[in-house]
């Protein structure tokens, strides 16, 4: 009897992406935004209409992605920038679904293919994915590689004796290729060695292994557009990584090695509380209760695979604990897919519960499709960033009342990246001199502006003998003293507030709502 087109994947799969795709279309923002933890927005945007190298680890699968978004011929330069990140988070969401259709594979029943959609939506539509597949960042493309590489470990378990080896072979190289789109995907290693270990010794080819780790090596070669773009030194260039050391200083991210364990006993504590309410953010209090019926009442094939789940849920949680920045929770995106694996897999654990003849569980899959239907208005108010372009503002203010010929040095991130991306990226001012002065201690950085700015007088460069130092940047003013000179501030009060005060007596506020 023919199947069905209904339970073919690549129906599941589009229904599943388009509809993720949708309501991620209806909340993005036409703008650089500050929303959803994009203040790196800026940075990314400017290096890759610059062809250049953003912060480290450098992010070299995203910004290539970027560059090659931007041969598109659709809406402006943002609009194909955030397709980077929307485009792979929509798709994420329909392997998710396919992903958990396999665990269902014994039955053609509309119940799988219902289980299977709710699981892919409630992970492409969990607020905080939702939230990063608008944006100008990297984790909307790291969704994708998550996803994969759940698949790469769940196929060495539960498929080692399958015969096409293809699949295995691109899993693989895109495993590479995610680590070179957020290094933190390396905690599932120990994962996918213990997965390989099992697949051998259920007898999959030992050279069928050495090609897929062959292959992670091949796709870790997307690090080469570093070198190779720094060469040409664009006015993005964090690490000026054309020779080794300035490469190892970027992809290693030495410059927040520091932030590792910097957090008080007292924050760990109060993170770990708020893990659990930022799950229940996610999935609400329903969505939990399945999440510990999936984990603990689904027979998985392998006994392996529910102790990986578990790891994989608490290590990238503990690094989102343990890293000493407010935006560390965006680390938690590994966690979240493994919620949302747990509940697709409670499902038909639901689905067969009855109690005196009364489908209890059919009763309880209904409510728990009400709950998301119903909560999905709420994240959207939510996550929306058409209101919230503070930066684009901030950006389209300025730059207009900066004097002719100005040379402005901003101080931290909020106030130069959004400029970054209107200067260097789209070419606006091309009469100003743009610097940050606490990236002056860096020699790498000196050379860049000198390159950059051929035009204006520079100290030579030198190697600061103490961190922080800003004495090569606090010598520009004098070395040109018939240009115009700014400085930006960003001050604090109970709303944030730039202050740009100009050596020819303008002094520009601008307050961030």
């Amino acid at each position: 009897m023919k199947k069905s087109i209904y339970f073919h994947p690549l129906f599941l799969f589009s229904v599943t992406t388009i509809i993720t795709g949708c309501f991620y279309f209806l909340t993005t923002s036409a703008r650089l935004t500050s929303a959803n933890y994009a203040n790196d927005s800026g940075d990314f945007l400017a290096a890759i209409l610059t062809s250049g190298i953003p912060h480290p680890t450098g992010y070299p699968t995203y910004t290539f992605l970027g560059i090659l978004f931007q041969k598109l011929p659709l809406g402006s330069q943002f609009f194909r920038a955030i397709l980077a990140s929307l485009v792979p988070a929509a798709v994420s969401s329909g392997l998710f679904a396919v992903l958990l259709r396999k665990f269902f594979i014994q039955t053609n029943h509309w119940s799988s293919i219902v289980f299977s959609l709710f699981a892919g939506l409630s992970w492409g539509l969990s607020p905080f994915l939702w939230s990063q597949a608008i944006i100008v960042e990297v984790h909307g493309l790291q969704s994708l590689f998550i996803v994969l590489a759940l698949w790469w470990v769940f196929e060495l378990l539960e498929n080692p004796h399958q015969k096409s080896w293809l699949k295995y072979y691109l899993l693989a190289l895109s495993f590479g290729m995610g680590l070179g789109n957020h290094i933190t995907l390396c905690f599932f290693l120990p994962a996918i060695l213990l997965a390989a270990i099992s697949a051998m010794r259920k007898g999959l080819p030992k050279k069928i292994l050495l090609y897929q780790f062959l292959l992670i090596l091949m796709g870790l070669l997307v690090y080469a557009y570093i070198p190779l773009s720094a060469s040409h030194i664009p006015p993005i260039n964090w690490g000026n990584a054309s020779n080794w050391e300035g490469f190892w200083w970027l992809v290693s991210g030495r410059a927040y090695h520091n932030l590792v364990f910097d957090i008080s006993f007292e924050k760990v504590i109060s993170r770990i509380s708020a893990l659990a309410f930022f799950l229940r953010q996610q999935f609400g209090v329903v969505g939990i209760i399945l999440a510990v019926v999936g984990l603990v009442q689904f027979n998985f094939k392998s006994k392996l695979i529910r102790p990986i789940l578990i790891y994989l849920f608490f290590v990238f949680s503990i690094f989102a604990i343990i890293y000493g920045t407010d935006d560390s929770v965006t680390y938690l995106l590994a966690p979240i897919s493994v919620f949302a694996l747990w509940i697709g897999l409670a499902l038909p654990i639901l689905f067969s519960w009855t109690w005196k003849k009364i489908p209890v569980g059919n009763i309880l899959l209904s409510m728990s499709v009400l709950v998301f239907v119903v909560s999905i208005p709420g994240t959207f108010k939510k996550v929306d960033t058409h209101s919230k372009t503070a930066p684009a503002d901030f950006a389209e203010t300025i730059l207009p009342q900066l004097p002719p010929n100005a040379i402005l040095a901003s101080s931290s991130d909020p106030d130069s990246f959004p400029l970054w991306y209107y200067h260097f990226g789209l070419g606006r001012r091309p009469d100003l001199t743009l610097f940050t002065m606490p990236l002056t201690q860096f020699r790498w950085y000196q050379e860049t502006l000198i390159h950059t700015y051929p035009a204006i007088q520079f100290p030579e460069p030198i190697t600061p003998i103490n961190n922080n130092s800003q004495e090569w940047g606090m010598q520009v003013s004098g070395l040109n003293p018939d240009l115009p000179y700014c400085t930006s501030s960003v001050l604090k009060a109970e709303a944030t507030t730039i202050q740009i005060a100009c050596s020819t007596g303008e002094i520009i506020n601008f307050i961030f709502n």
